[in-house]
């Protein structure tokens, strides 16, 4: 069952995901709900997509670091995927999609930075921008480099927990303002995409919760010492099926994301997932997408089987 509207033949911008958005619309209309969580720093909709109707509630969420666009791409191969399963009411890999279906209501978020993203894939409109020239044009010829949002505010750095520490170990590495990376932002929530996050789980609870990132084939379940109940057992269910490495973070990248103050906040299984293999810093290659899609794919499904 081939993908028709996920292409993997660009990086993959914005532009290319509001596309596809609207083409899943139409061919899964039935199915899909799309709507948005808030606005980026340049205006952009952050949008998000429901599939499924029950009760629990999975929260994937991708590209945080702008050079992770990869996750995105990811993201939307399995949504592509998951639709055209429940279309045609067809089974996979023993995974009963009908169930999942009914049991589950699966949410997405497939680019929390817009603005980020359409930086390091090269949109011209992006480092033309008067009123952020200074700080990005140095990054204009290493464009993968870049993680951060517009304002140059690592928003997986922007969270509330921990984020008093998490603005002590960076300036320990010299990072006290806006850069490519590591800069927690003047406070948490400083960012209006983190406050959009941060809103729309306050409203929905989720029963667990995924952040897409890359690379390194890990995958990162706990949060200090707070113990979530099957958190760990549903993560080597992750790492069998994927053959990531189920680890905790070091001390010094241990604090302020997403995970950490999902964990914090809701006491629920959250995880982090390092996707692929590659250059450290950068992003991963377009011609890795089928490979890395592969390794992840069962997670999801097993994440809506487990919860």
């Amino acid at each position: 069952m081939e993908n028709k509207i996920i292409k993997i033949n660009k990086k993959y911008s914005y532009r290319n995901l509001k596309n596809d958005l609207e083409y899943l619309k139409y061919e899964y209309l039935d199915n899909l709900v799309i709507g948005d969580i808030g606005e980026s720093i340049l205006g952009e909709k952050i949008k998000f997509l429901k599939i499924g109707k029950g009760d629990k509630k999975i929260f994937i969420n991708a590209s945080h670091h702008a050079n992770e666009w990869m996750t995105s791409l990811i993201i939307m191969i399995f949504v592509e995927k998951y639709l055209n399963l429940i279309k045609n009411n067809q089974n996979y890999k023993g995974f009963n999609i009908e169930e999942l279906f009914n049991k589950v209501s699966f949410y997405v978020v497939p680019m929390v930075n817009p603005d980020g993203v359409d930086f390091c894939v090269g949109e011209r409109r992006i480092s033309e921008l008067e009123k952020y020239k200074e700080l990005l044009e140095p990054y204009v010829n290493s464009l993968d480099s870049w993680k951060a949002n517009i304002r140059g505010v690592d928003l997986n750095l922007n969270y509330p927990a921990g984020w008093e520490q998490a603005k002590i170990n960076k300036a320990k590495i010299g990072v006290i303002k806006p850069n490519y990376r590591d800069y927690v932002g003047p406070n948490y929530l400083s960012e209006k995409e983190t406050i959009a996050m941060y809103k729309f789980s306050m409203i929905h609870k989720f029963d667990l919760s995924i952040s897409l990132h890359s690379q390194g084939q890990e995958i990162y379940w706990n949060y200090q010492n707070i113990e979530v109940p099957r958190a760990k057992e549903i993560g080597k269910k992750f790492a069998k099926a994927s053959g990531y490495l189920l680890t905790e973070p070091v001390f010094n990248s241990s604090f302020a994301g997403y995970k950490d103050w999902f964990i914090k906040e809701f006491q629920k299984p959250a995880y982090t997932i390092e996707i692929g293999k590659g250059e450290e810093g950068k992003s991963l290659k377009l011609e890795n997408a089928i490979k890395v899609y592969q390794e992840v794919e069962e997670i999801f499904f097993i994440a809506m089987e487990e919860i």
